[in-house]
């Protein structure tokens, strides 16, 4: 407990290191279900959380989130000299981010929690919660990655790959082999479809998985443009719905999702709508994503939260975390493709079945599989919250 001159115990404090500010689905959810956590369990009402230069700090009914980024902007490394003066104000210092643990400067990292815990001891709690561990670029990164990691008090890893890895570690690491975070998001209800209105296809993409489309058109745009053209001939009440889950101007799915609105409205203007995820507005794009009768995402998050809503999701996979979410949280890839083989044959037959109602058992299972994974990963939590408090946090 820290106490301020009164004698009076200061707010529990903790400080978030994740991707945050960027108006991305996935992160976001991250963020509300960690500093939900923090407060429900610990009574945690000030957090500190890493975020782009530029956002406000905010507060509702029972967090006061304040934001934290780089000094300067072009030197992001110097942003764990602020990691660190935050995390010896805080109770506890939480790591968010799925990927996180893939590209950082891990001895800096290392050294920082070295000083932490020469400063600190056991008082402040290091966790990682919902991670993945590598890959790696080399050997250097893999060996300062493990080295912080076993400075940590837990860790929850997300997929079976990661704890491989850690279980070949020469360190005693303190990790527990879990899920994906957002799988013990509130319960996302299934939207039932209304009877005359058009069906809608969801598409959720990103540059990684769609290329990148400058003087010429990426082979996937290309291809995945017209055969969506021919959907739209095909189906003549279909609607189409792009989906910007990743808003942000630099970093995000913005010109991209713009690209592919521009190629379909040219014929199809009053079928075809964009829709940005932004303002942190969650639950807004839950809904939207629900609404749909199919979705085709390539990004991870969009892809787990239709599951959820019981919407069959073709999952396009630009990354090892895709294809390790989909492999060790038991669902059938039947409709789960690397972006470099794309089928469009398949793709066409998912939409055909989608959307004549012939893979509502199949999504059905789906989600009944997430929701089983999502309960474990609630309960984990809740076990790790009670030794922290045995602990005094």
């Amino acid at each position: 407990m820290i106490w301020n001159v009164s004698g009076e115990p200061k707010p529990h404090t903790a400080t978030v290191v994740g991707y945050h500010g960027y108006q991305n689905l996935g992160d976001d959810i991250f963020r509300n279900l960690v500093c939900q956590w923090l407060n429900n369990s610990f009574k945690i009402d000030t957090c500190y959380i890493s975020t782009k230069r530029g956002t406000t700090e905010y507060s509702d009914a029972k967090m006061h989130v304040i934001p934290f980024s780089t000094p300067i902007t072009r030197i992001n490394r110097l942003l764990w000299l602020t990691v660190f003066k935050k995390s010896l104000e805080s109770n506890a210092l939480i790591f968010s981010a799925g990927s996180i643990f893939t590209i950082q400067p891990f001895f800096l990292i290392y050294l920082m929690l070295r000083l932490l815990r020469l400063f600190r001891g056991k008082k402040l709690k290091i966790l990682a919660l919902g991670v993945s561990i590598g890959p790696f670029h080399n050997r250097r990164d893999q060996y300062w990655c493990l080295k912080g990691l076993s400075l940590m008090d837990c860790i929850m890893v997300r997929d079976s790959q990661s704890q491989m890895l850690l279980d070949e570690a020469k360190q005693h690491i303190n990790a527990k082999l879990s899920f994906d975070l957002a799988l013990c998001w509130k319960q996302t209800p299934a939207i039932p479809k209304l009877a005359g209105r058009a069906p809608i296809l969801g598409l959720v993409i990103t540059e990684r998985a769609w290329g990148l489309c400058t003087a010429t058109h990426s082979a996937n745009c290309t291809a995945m443009s017209q055969m969506l053209q021919d959907t739209l001939t095909k189906f003549k009440e279909i609607e189409i719905r792009v989906l910007c889950v990743c808003s942000d101007e630099r970093d995000g799915d913005r010109l991209i999702s713009q690209h592919l609105h521009e190629i379909l409205s040219k014929k199809w203007q009053h079928r075809v709508e964009l829709r940005y995820y932004e303002n942190n507005n969650v639950e807004q794009m839950l809904t939207r994503i629900a609404e749909c009768s199919s979705l085709i995402s390539a990004r991870m998050h969009a892809g787990i939260m239709g599951i959820l809503a019981s919407v069959p999701v073709y999952q396009i996979s630009y990354a090892e975390k895709i294809q390790n979410f989909y492999l060790h949280s038991e669902l059938s890839t039947q409709y789960l493709a690397d972006h470099t083989t794309l089928n469009l044959q398949s793709i066409s037959e998912f939409i055909s079945m989608s959307m004549t109602g012939q893979l509502q058992s199949f999504a059905t299972a789906q989600r009944t599989i997430l929701e089983e994974k999502g309960k474990l990963v609630s309960q984990e939590l809740g076990e790790l919250a009670k030794k922290l408090v045995l602990n005094q946090l």
